[in-house]
């Protein structure tokens, strides 16, 4: 029971959430599930949107979704859901925990994520089209240090703090990756200084 517990607090603080609020193991399942069909739809949604509204456009949509998600957890949550030593967490939620709310906070999380994964991945192939290895090279070095990082703190820290990191970090990803959109040519200047 133990190593399953670690385990599954070590796959993400989403998964472990449910574990935490829910009673039934198997809605651990059902919440990776509907992460994982919105991630999948992400690809199609916004791969065909992108088109439209750019991708800086995406971005923003995808902001204002995992924003939307931020608050549906702060609110649904038990704020010792992300740092409960016992099997469950013993706060209560403002709105008490529903798992079809907890579902759809599951999609929305795979649509954000996936908006941001389908940009950045398509700005890194545009913009260092010539040397794609290294630039993705760098994003996945970064997206794990980052990750990393939060693990250290997911621990110890409650969930309002939790998602007052993310609700920042996730807007200045917004800015940044809008900035590196429509200004490429000023990247491209600095990361080349020097080169041929």
């Amino acid at each position: 029971k133990q190593w399953y517990q670690r385990r599954v607090r070590g796959s993400s603080v989403f998964i472990t959430i449910i574990g935490e609020v829910f009673s039934k193991r198997s809605y651990i399942a059902l919440g990776g599930i509907a992460t994982g069909i919105g991630e999948i739809s992400a690809g199609f949604i916004w791969g065909r949107l992108s088109t439209k509204i750019g991708r800086h456009g995406v971005v923003m949509c995808s902001t204002v979704i995992l924003c939307i998600l931020y608050y549906l957890a702060f609110i649904s949550f038990p704020f010792d859901a992300a740092t409960a030593t016992t099997t469950r967490a013993t706060d209560k939620p403002i709105i008490p925990s529903n798992l079809y709310l907890t579902l759809a906070m599951g999609v929305l999380l795979g649509l954000g994520d996936g908006g941001f994964n389908v940009s950045i991945y398509a700005n890194l192939s545009t913009v260092f089209e010539h040397k794609p290895a290294p630039a993705f090279a760098v994003f996945k070095f970064v997206q794990s240090l980052m990750g990393a990082g939060a693990f250290l703190y997911c621990g110890s820290l409650q969930l309002p703090y939790q998602l007052a990191i993310l609700a920042v970090t996730c807007l200045l990803a917004c800015f940044s990756f809008t900035y590196l959109e429509r200004f490429p040519q000023r990247v491209l200047v600095f990361l080349t200084d020097g080169e041929e």
